[in-house]
């Protein structure tokens, strides 16, 4: 599995639980929390792709990783206000839940690679 073929598993992986987080959020008749957690998560599976592309600009890694989690957190700030300001934690909750799923997709690859 390439870096590619793991950003493509880890947006599917989001995009199921982000599915699986409305499902529930309905089920239970909170379907803002779970649209919330679902936006979150759909938000934070973009980070992959983001530091992917950041790569390739002259700035160092660490100046754009900063960069890039500010202004997913400031989308997730904005989601969860547009859902209610109580919501806002459940976003971010599903922003950081995608940088787990990435973090484990990225060491399972690296893993079988070596």
């Amino acid at each position: 599995m390439n870096g590619t073929d793991a950003l493509r598993l880890t947006a599917a992986v989001c995009a199921a639980a982000a599915l699986l987080a409305v499902a529930a959020g309905l089920a239970t008749g909170h379907w803002r929390a779970g649209a919330g957690v679902a936006l979150g998560l759909l938000v934070g599976a973009a980070n992959g792709f983001l530091a992917r592309r950041a790569l390739g600009i002259e700035a160092g890694f660490g100046f754009t990783a900063m960069g890039r989690l500010a202004i997913l957190s400031a989308i997730g700030l904005g989601l969860g206000l547009l859902l209610g300001l109580t919501y806002v934690p459940l976003v971010l909750l599903g922003i950081a839940a995608a940088q787990l799923v990435l973090a484990v997709v990225a060491s399972v690859t690296a893993v079988r690679a070596s």
